[in-house]
């Protein structure tokens, strides 16, 4: 029933990554850094606000973008923490490089 929903024929992650060697970080860990973006994952386990889901989707549908990703061209800039009406949540600004 929900196999239509497997987009398995993207690859989001740059070739050559060993995913298995790295460990799980949250972006609070990264304050006041900029991150190369090697890849990434949308799964139904997402820790980061809405927005960014959706502008990770916008990425893996547009060939350019997504290329642009796997060929070491966005980073994760600007890094910080700010409030929101439920609390403090992490923001970052996504830049070419």
């Amino acid at each position: 029933m929900f196999e239509n929903l497997n987009n398995t024929s993207v690859s989001t992650i740059k070739e050559g990554v060993e995913l298995e060697k790295m460990e799980f970080k949250k972006l609070r860990d990264f304050l006041n850094m900029e991150l190369l973006v090697d890849g990434f994952f949308i799964s139904y386990k997402i820790n980061m606000p809405k927005r960014a889901v959706e502008q990770f989707k916008t990425i893996r549908d547009d060939k350019d973008m997504l290329n642009a990703v796997l060929t070491g061209h966005l980073k994760l800039t600007d890094i910080k923490t700010m409030p929101t009406k439920s609390g403090i949540t992490v923001s970052y600004k996504l830049t070419d490089c």
